[in-house]
Order: C-alpha cells, then structure tokens, then sequence
C-alpha cells in the first residue's frame, strides 16, 4: 500500500476537502486508484494529484464541474482539449479581474487626453525627459512566474500558456493573479520572451520564477501586443542610454481601455525607487 495515498493524506496537501474528492468520485472526474471494500476507504496514486491540479484550475476558471468528465479518460486529462476551452475562460476572466480594478483604471483614465487616449505625462521626478505619448510610473517589486516563448509563438496562443502558468502555479502551491502579459528582454545582443503571471506572496526567485525591481518606469499604452521589438527598442534607447533592457508589456484590459482601444501597456524600467 506503499505507493499509495489516503483520501485524508491528499486532501491536506492538495487543500481540497474530503467532501469534495468524495464528490470528484461521485460524478467520476476522479475515481480512487483503490477502495478498501472491507473499509470503503479511497486510496489515490502520486500520477493522479496532476489530475486533481487540472480540477482545481478548471474550477478557479469557472468550467462547470458537471462537464469536467468530458475531458477525462482512464483517469488522464485530454489537455488539448481542455486548454482549448480553457483559453477563452481565462481570457475571460482577466477581463473580469481587470474590471474589477474599475477605481483604479478610472484614475488612469482622468490622466488620459481626451483626443488621442493618451495618458499625459507628469511632472518627471527622475529628471528623464520621455517622448511624446509616455508618462512616469512607480511600479512596487514583482514576483512572476514565467514560461519560455517561442519564435512562432502569436497573441492568438498566448491564453494557453496563461492557463499552463496557472496550472503550474497551482501544482506548486503559489498564488497567481493579474496582471499578465510579456516580458521582452535583450541582452548581451540576444533577444528573449516570456509569459508571465504575477504571483502573491513569494519572494525568493526559483526555476520559472523572476523578481522585477520596484523603481521608476517609462510606459505607454498600445493598441495591439508589441510584434516588432527593434522599433519598439529603438524609441527609447536615446532615454534609457544603454542597450540592454527589458521591455514589460501587460495586459491593461477594462471596457473602457477596450473601447478606447489602447488595452496593453509597455513599462520601461529607468530607475530604482
């Protein structure tokens, strides 16, 4: 019996109640590896706890348990098909998460010119001039958790690696939230990209997971996702006076960004806070 676990052993390193791996049976999205049919005891496998991940992300994404079972067969997640249904309830769900930041956006958007829906830019306090269209942040440090891009990879596939992030999050036990989005960088003449989520509570860096230093940054809304980073590169480099940096472009969705048409914003770092 070794090689297996308890009901009560995986309900409290996966945090789900005993109740509802009870229920995960019932409705057959997770049936046991063993029953005891002298006890009726549940007893689960290690392969089966990535299955028990699936289920909890599925449930954070708002997929009805009901239908999880359309994605399970001989206890393996058909993740194709899972994440295809996926992407369009994260996508989703960071236009929901970005709405409710309604009073904060809104405070954006009274800085913002009513021609172009530009923000205007403040007073500087680091005493860098920024181009037309750019304006001053302070950003607090961040921790995100970060999946390669490939060179092929385009915006239409990015809600896959942001649900792959979310899994992975939830496997090791950390918190993910918004915002999202891509993290450029270029150094020593190479250029890299990743996908990112911003995660709570952590502070030390690991496998997948970087920190972001708080400081000033130089930012600017976009209409689109950033496709052409030499140009994008080269706007700022006279600012910035060196020739590695990275560029931090997220995801700034509400229903008022939507209809103005600038939903993504590019951060440069320029000093430390």
């Amino acid at each position: 019996m070794s090689q297996y676990m308890s009901i009560g052993k995986v309900s409290k390193q996966k945090n789900v109640s005993i109740k509802s791996l009870r229920y995960y049976d019932q409705i057959g999205i997770l049936k046991p590896a063993f029953v005891n049919t002298e006890t009726n005891y549940r007893y689960y496998t290690q392969d089966q706890l990535y299955l028990l991940d699936a289920i909890t992300v599925c449930i954070k994404l708002g997929i009805p348990l009901k239908d999880l079972n359309h994605y399970v067969d001989h206890n393996s997640i058909n993740l194709q098909k899972l994440l295809y249904d996926g992407k369009i309830l994260a996508e989703q769900k960071i236009m929901d998460i970005h709405n409710c930041l309604g009073t904060l956006q809104a405070t954006l958007q009274n800085m913002g010119s009513s021609v172009t829906g530009m923000a205007k830019i403040p007073e500087s306090k680091s005493g860098i001039m920024l181009p037309d269209g750019f304006y001053h942040s302070s950003v607090e440090q961040r921790t995100l958790l970060t999946v390669p891009l490939d060179e092929m990879d385009t915006p239409k596939y990015y809600g896959q690696h942001i649900l792959r992030l979310f899994v992975t999050a939830q496997q090791q036990g950390l918190t993910a939230s918004y915002p999202s989005g891509v993290l450029h960088e270029y150094t020593d003449g190479s250029y890299r990209r990743h996908m990112f989520l911003t995660l709570s509570g952590v502070t030390e860096e690991q496998n997948g997971i970087r920190t972001l230093s708080a400081g000033g940054y130089a930012c600017r809304r976009i209409s689109t996702h950033m496709s052409d980073f030499d140009s994008v590169r080269a706007e700022m480099k006279e600012v910035l006076k060196g020739d590695d940096f990275c560029i931090i472009e997220t995801d700034t969705l509400s229903e008022e960004n939507k209809k103005d048409g600038y939903p993504f914003e590019l951060e440069y770092y320029i000093s430390r806070g």
